[in-house]
C-alpha cells in the first residue's frame, strides 16, 4: 500500500513538472478541446503515447533536477513518461467533456 501512495505522489510531481515545462499544459489543453468537441475516446490514449514518446525523446528536464530529483530520474524511463501523459490526456479529455455538459446546462437555464 505504501508503494502505491509513493507512486501516486511521484505521478503528481511528474505531472506538475510537465506543466512547468509548458508542453504538458499544451497537451492538457489539447485533450480538453478533444473532449469538448466530443472526439472519439480512443484519441486520448493515442495522444498520450505520442506525446509521451515525443517528450521522452526531445524534451530535456535536467534544469529542474534540483527541485524534483526522483521525478527527473523516473522521467528518464519512457514507460513512466507515457503513464504521466496518460494521466494528463485522460484528465484533460474528461475536463473537456465536463465543460461541454456544464455549458449545455447553462444554456438551458
Amino acid at each position: 500500500m505504501l508503494w502505491l501512495i509513493r507512486f501516486i505522489g511521484l505521478l503528481f510531481q511528474a505531472i506538475f513538472l510537465e506543466f512547468l515545462h509548458i508542453f504538458g499544459l499544451i497537451v492538457f489543453v489539447l485533450a480538453m478541446l478533444l473532449g469538448y468537441f466530443r472526439a472519439p475516446w480512443w484519441i486520448a490514449p493515442v495522444l498520450a503515447v505520442a506525446c509521451g514518446l515525443f517528450a521522452n525523446r526531445f524534451i530535456d528536464l535536467n534544469y529542474l533536477t534540483d527541485v524534483f530529483r526522483r521525478v527527473a530520474s523516473a522521467s528518464d524511463r519512457w514507460a513512466f513518461v507515457i503513464i504521466v501523459y496518460f494521466a494528463i490526456t485522460i484528465g484533460g479529455y474528461l475536463a473537456g467533456l465536463l465543460a461541454r455538459l456544464f455549458m449545455k446546462r447553462r444554456k438551458r437555464s
